[in-house]
């Protein structure tokens, strides 16, 4: 068996250092939990979370281009950009995608902050974001009903929404961003804020924070400038931390003093001290810095970035409900009177901080993230040219050892089906769990000796033909399927199937076909799924050579639903049309499945080998 430890994957934009400040809070806790993280981002971003994790073993950081700033550029420009970047927006989502399906199946769960390429169908997605609704530039606001819906619409395309917020409709910080009567139509959970400031118990000695992160630049270098000029009038101890992993703080050398400090970035320990020792903040409008403050309780002056609309709808919403400051950027002039209004502000009080927003997001995964106990059970009579690649297969499934076993029931071969299944089990006995069991002759037979040897754990029955191979990430995709669909009562189905070999156009088409006969008729062919309580309390009739598992599938649905897993993990050997053609074997199928239950009992089938 494959050695197993779980992966998670991590997509953290970089259109601003908070989506990865933020984030670095779920990323650690599954650090601590065992995990292998892949992250995924560009730019600053990425620059901050290689110095943060700088160090950590099971870290593999990933550079993947990121959407274009949008709301950039003043006038007309604006919306001559908005145009363009939201093309380009929709042409890196679209991009992203699809190199997330080439690598999903490596990992466990997709966890996504801002960026909506990445989820996949057979891994469990997850997503990030506090603004649900837009706020659209002037001129074009009547088209925020029509952003939303878009938005959503591709938030639904995730497991879970997670929103960094609170549900009520006054003790909250995003407001109309985040709760919106549109949000009924995806799943979602307001999770409470996430800062990755630690609480430290520290003097309060700095008595002005400057903290000025963005990324359009085009505002900031003239606004840094302003402050750094008022700033050397103001009283008491300051420090700048510019927000630039890349570093531009040289440029500023100038206004360096013994009570004014100057740093590109700050991260690690000094950015956990900084913040802990500040009395004032002051800093553009941004989510995530709006939460460090609540979570640490600091007076702030919020000054959003002009044309960032959703900073100057959460500088609204916040000054109207007195709990910070704020002012425009072309009104800084006058900083000593905005600080001074700081000391009559009301402070937010979260009704809980992030250790308990942490939890609750690890507490909604875990119900997608649970391993199921499968039990596949291989009935095998003369297969000695196809058992030992179907072993194989299964042996290298991406799946925990502890949560599978693989049942293989030799049935009266006259050929070394028996020797390749012991050699094979043998050879796997350090690694994992496969048995080899012997039955009287008849594919019933064997099912029946292996649903009775399968583990007490076992929740899960797969019937697999000893000539099917599974892909190595069938039981990761069938499990993620079944967690999805945990709450529809399912007792008993199958999975779509591929031809092998593959490369014929005709054998394809052949096996599309096949996929909606057996989707749409409740029926299976190579591969069935049921739940072991039923499929064991069922059993195969052993008068039955052929079409068993049409009696078996239909029995089984008298205990609950049956389910069809679309997946590429599923491929069988086309010898019998090779043997017989398409047309004539799917006749013969048709007429054995027709042909009334008397007829059939004690009836021989044709071994094709």
């Amino acid at each position: 068996m494959s050695p197993y430890k779980p992966r998670a994957l991590f997509a953290i934009s970089s259109l601003g250092l908070g989506h990865a400040t933020r984030s670095l809070v779920v990323v650690r806790e599954y650090l601590r939990r065992g995990y292998e993280v892949t992250i995924v981002s560009a730019g600053n971003a990425l620059s901050f979370l290689r110095m943060e994790l700088e160090g950590e073993s099971s870290v593999e950081l990933s550079e993947m281009p990121d959407y274009p700033p949008l709301e950039r550029g003043t006038g007309w420009r604006l919306y001559y950009y908005l145009v363009i970047d939201l093309f380009r927006t929709w042409r890196v989502i679209h991009g992203e995608h699809l190199a997330v399906q080439a690598m999903a199946g490596e990992y466990d769960f997709i966890f996504s902050d801002g960026r909506y390429g990445f989820h996949s169908r057979g891994t469990p997605s997850f997503i990030l974001s506090h603004q649900i609704a837009f706020m659209p530039p002037k001129g074009l606001r009547e088209t925020s009903w029509l952003t939303e819906h878009v938005n959503v619409a591709a938030l639904c395309r995730f497991d879970r929404l997670f929103i960094p917020d609170y549900p009520g409709p006054s003790a909250n910080l995003a407001g109309n961003l985040a709760h919106t009567p549109t949000l009924h139509r995806c799943k979602h959970q307001y999770v409470g804020i996430l800062s990755s400031y630690p609480h430290l118990r520290m003097e309060q000695d700095i008595d002005y924070l400057f903290v000025i992160s963005g990324y359009l630049l085009e505002h900031k270098g003239s606004f840094v400038q302003t402050l750094l000029e008022q700033a050397r009038n103001l009283p008491g101890k300051k420090v700048f931390v510019l927000g630039n992993a890349q570093g531009d703080s040289h440029l500023y050398d100038a206004y360096r003093s013994d009570d004014l400090d100057i740093h590109a970035v700050a991260s690690g320990k000094l950015r956990q001290e900084l913040f802990s020792r500040a009395r004032c903040v002051i800093s553009r409008a941004g989510y995530t810095t709006v939460m460090d403050l609540a979570e640490h309780d600091k007076r702030a002056l919020l000054i959003p970035t002009p044309n960032q609309t959703e900073q100057e709808y959460l500088a609204y919403y916040l000054s109207s409900l007195e709990h910070y400051v704020t002012r425009d950027q072309d009104q800084t002039n006058d900083l000593p009177e905005a600080l001074e209004a700081c000391r009559e502000t009301r402070l937010f009080e979260p009704p809980w901080r992030t250790e308990e927003s942490t939890q609750h997001i690890v507490d909604a995964m875990a119900g997608l993230l649970r391993k199921h106990f499968v039990s596949i059970i291989v009935p095998a009579h003369n297969e000695q040219d196809e058992l030992a690649a179907t072993l194989r297969c299964l042996l290298a499934q991406r799946y925990p050892a502890e949560r599978m076993e693989i049942v293989v029931v030799e049935n009266g071969s006259s050929d070394a089906t028996l020797e390749i299944a012991e050699r094979i089990a043998a050879e796997a006995s350090s690694e994992g769990r496969i048995r080899v069991l012997k039955s009287e002759k008849g594919v019933s037979r064997a099912k029946n000796a292996g649903l009775a040897a399968v583990s007490r754990e076992s929740e899960w029955i797969v019937f697999c033909d000893a000539d099917t191979r599974l892909g190595p990430n069938f039981l990761h995709h069938l499990n993620t399927w079944l967690n999805r669909h945990s709450d529809q009562g399912l007792s008993v189905g199958t999975t779509s199937v591929r031809p092998q070999p593959s490369d014929r156009l005709y054998a394809r088409v052949w096996f599309r076909s096949y996929d909606l006969i057996h989707r749409f008729t409740k029926s299976s062919y190579a591969i069935q799924l049921a739940r072991t309580p039923v499929a064991r309390g069922i059993g195969f009739r052993e008068d039955l050579n052929f079409a068993e598992d049409l009696i078996f599938i239909r029995e089984c649905r008298r205990y609950g639903r049956f389910f069809f897993v679309s997946t590429d993990q599923v491929a069988t050997s086309t010898r019998r049309f090779e043997s017989c053609g398409y047309l004539r074997q799917s006749l013969r199928w048709l007429v054995e499945a027709l042909m009334p239950l008397k007829l059939k009992a004690h009836r021989k089938y044709d071994v094709i080998r």
